[in-house]
């Protein structure tokens, strides 16, 4: 690992180095703010879809059904003033806390009566506010006159919050300066128990996320319309901004740098069409108080908001929780947020940067130093998916982190960091792969030259329990002397083609081709756990194409070949074996000579393929093999049984099946009788059989033995003196 580390720390230094400061930037400058107010959205939705309002907070809406159901008793909107004065008496008989008007009454109509009734209506109501504009307009020839125009006096001593509750301490407002305003008319606002700003701004959008909560004119500030009621309960001597947050003496409210609050939606208001509402009033004017339509003690001691969601009125806004949202929503919302301290606390900008780095350090780190294929690619994923379940836990906690920056910044160190292994890495990986193609199957190479670094590492080994094959052609050396070159070239290359793609099927990885000798093994480079079963099926298979190998020589007028093939399974060292300018990937250690030995032992006992009792354990449950002898080969003290693998058990039918295990369980009981010195049981057993060469080599020692016992120190092994 840690030559990988200084292998890679410099690209992984670079890498991340480049990306942070690339999103930092992208961030920094605004540029991913539209990514991150669609991430902002999907969040608002998904996680407010259930949250409920507060109780104490009611709408009333004058929609398209009161437009139409009202048009013929009120006329077409907009409708007389003096409407609103019955509202305010309906509202009278259990009193709110307050009556907040989304609708603003800025000049007289022409019939006063009508105005006049909204006046007395509003004078006798202490819970109801009216609405007042505050706006930045820009100068041209038509308006400016009426830019900077000073307030009344009067109208400034009783709602500006500097002096509605005497002097009141206002420190660390910055908020925009507005040069234009729009009051409620004169007798109306004198008569209004407070007045509250409706004006609320988008983001560059369109969509309505963030609104003041405060509106500065000159050098005094006036509360939103969601708010004025509030500040009337809690009376403050003092406002203060500090720290990103707004102090109303003991309360605090979290604003952004901007002195905006990010409004906390809700997915919907027990709202009132105010034709229902109307409708109760005719029921109590015509003396029918019993089965009121809306009742008005349900909105007692209540918030009440009073606005437009009909099309026509031109006051639906764009709000990450619905596109058509009412914009008296907007101002129920938050008065709600305030009542339940449901508040949406914005992360802090240094977080944002902390998890850019800290997350394109982590991803690039992991796929230059991680395991190569499926991890390099899930890894960038899981970060993705982890940062997304935060980003979503924390939203239903009501924090807001940045989600696309350190998203992008993710995707883009990903992509990067792949970029440059293609680029770097590409010519070395495929150079490998070329190298190591002569002797794996494609399924084993994929896997080898995904790790190939591993792999490739000289002097580096390890010990595997594999099984190792060895084949050869029987008398090839003779047949070689016989012909030409270019004939024995030809029969080595076609032969060589079947035999390794026997191998390769079986996943199979060929070490090395000694002459006309096959050295392979299976169970690494990649380990597997079958290895055994894989290396008999691939020496079954070599001796099924053996078949359509000399079909293929016979028509060529070439001499037919014979092999033999030898199989033991146990451990050996596997590793880069050579100089530093000269490696082979191999294997050593006694089980590789073992192997050889048994190739070798195929033709003392003229059988195709012969196995050790080493790997005759490991696969007995899934191929029928027969007990062959109990031989001690050259070189080794221990004797090892042999066998003769006789089918696989999935692959033949019931039949075929029946007679290998009854032949093998006579090779069995028949050198039991051997090793016994029964040499009677085990002859009168073995003809019951059509005697191969091997049991007749075994009848031929019993019928020996009969005549000419064996010493007393005779232990039934068979020692070869040959290779």
């Amino acid at each position: 690992m840690q030559k990988r580390i200084g292998k890679h720390i410099k690209k992984i230094a670079l890498i991340s180095l480049i990306n942070g400061l690339l999103i930092s930037f992208l961030y920094g400058a605004g540029l991913l703010t539209p990514l991150e107010n669609w991430s902002y959205d999907a969040r608002m939705q998904t996680m407010r879809a259930d949250r409920q309002p507060d109780a104490n907070v009611a709408v009333i809406l004058i929609d398209d059904a009161s437009l139409k159901a009202l048009e013929s008793s009120l006329g077409r909107w907009p409708w007389p003033r003096s409407v609103y004065a019955g509202l305010l008496d309906f509202f009278a008989l259990a009193p709110p806390k307050a009556v907040m008007f989304d609708i603003t009454f800025t000049e007289s109509q022409q019939n006063t009566d009508d105005d006049q009734a909204l006046v007395a209506a509003t004078a006798e109501a202490p819970f109801a506010y009216h609405a007042t504009r505050f706006v930045l307009d820009q100068a041209d020839a038509s308006n400016q006159h009426q830019l900077n125009r000073p307030l009344p006096e009067q109208f400034s001593g009783t709602f500006s919050l500097n002096l509605r509750y005497g002097d009141t301490q206002i420190d660390g407002l910055t908020s925009l300066q507005n040069n234009n305003f729009y009051l409620p008319f004169e007798d109306l606002w004198k008569s209004s128990a407070g007045i509250g700003v409706v004006d609320v701004n988008s983001d560059k959008d369109g969509v309505y996320r963030r609104v003041r909560l405060m509106h500065r004119y000159q050098d005094l500030v006036f509360p939103s319309l969601s708010t004025a009621a509030l500040f009337d309960q809690w009376e403050p001597s003092e406002i203060i901004k500090h720290d990103g947050k707004l102090h109303i003496g003991e309360r605090t409210i979290p604003l952004d740098s901007d002195e905006k609050y990010l409004v906390n939606y809700y997915s919907e208001f027990k709202a009132y069409s105010i034709s229902g509402i109307f409708a109760a009033i005719q029921q109590m004017q015509n003396g029918n108080t019993d089965k009121l339509i809306v009742d008005p003690r349900e909105f007692e001691n209540k918030y009440v908001f009073i606005g437009a969601s009909a099309a026509g009125l031109f006051d639906l806004k764009n709000t990450p929780m619905d596109a058509s949202l009412p914009g008296v929503n907007v101002h129920a919302s938050i008065t709600s947020n305030i009542l339940q301290n449901d508040f949406l606390q914005q992360a802090p900008t240094w977080l944002t940067y902390v998890l850019i780095w800290l997350l394109i350090f982590i991803t690039v780190y992991g796929i230059f130093l991680g395991k190569r294929g499926v991890a390099q690619a899930l890894l960038p994923i899981a970060l993705g998916v982890t940062l997304f379940a935060c980003a979503y836990y924390l939203f239903g906690q009501n924090w807001v982190i940045n989600l696309a920056s350190p998203a992008l910044g993710i995707a883009s160190s990903w992509l990067s960091s792949f970029a440059v292994l293609a680029l770097t890495e590409g010519k070395e990986k495929q150079r490998f792969k070329n190298m190591m193609s002569q002797y794996l199957s494609p399924a084993v190479l994929n896997t080898v030259v995904d790790n190939h670094e591993e792999f490739a590492k000289a002097g580096i080994g390890s010990k595997e329990r594999i099984t190792v094959l060895f084949s050869d052609i029987r008398g090839f050396t003779n047949m070689s002397e016989t012909l030409p070159p270019e004939k024995v070239v030809d029969i080595l290359n076609h032969y060589f083609s079947d035999m390794t793609e026997a191998i390769f099927a079986e996943q199979g990885t060929i070490d090395k081709f000694i002459g006309d000798a096959i050295m392979a093994y299976w169970g690494a480079p990649v380990k597997m756990e079958r290895h055994a079963f894989h290396a008999i099926r691939a020496a079954m298979q070599m001796e099924k194409r053996l078949v359509n190998v000399n079909q293929w020589l016979t028509n060529q007028s070439y001499p037919t070949l014979a092999i033999g093939v030898g199989i033991h399974t146990g451990h050996a060292i596997l590793g880069n074996i050579g100089s530093d300018t000269k490696l082979d990937y191999t294997i050593i250690g006694d089980t590789v000579n073992l192997a050889s030995r048994m190739e070798g032992l195929t033709k003392q006992y003229q059988t195709c393929v012969l196995i050790t009792e080493t790997t005759q354990q490991d696969v007995k449950d899934e191929i029928v093999c027969r007990l062959i002898d109990l031989v001690r080969v050259k070189g080794k003290k221990q004797p090892v049984r042999i066998y003769q693998p006789l089918g696989i058990i999935a692959e033949m039918s019931e039949q075929e099946r029946r007679a290998a295990e009854q032949l093998a369980a006579i090779a069995q009981q028949a050198f039991d009788h051997y090793l016994a010195r029964q040499w009677h049981e085990a002859a009168s057993l073995l003809a019951k059989t059509s005697l191969d060469f091997a049991f007749d080599m075994l009848n031929q020692r019993c019928l020996h033995y009969m005549q000419e016992a064996p010493a007393d120190s005779w232990d039934g092994v068979f020692t070869m003196t040959s290779k």
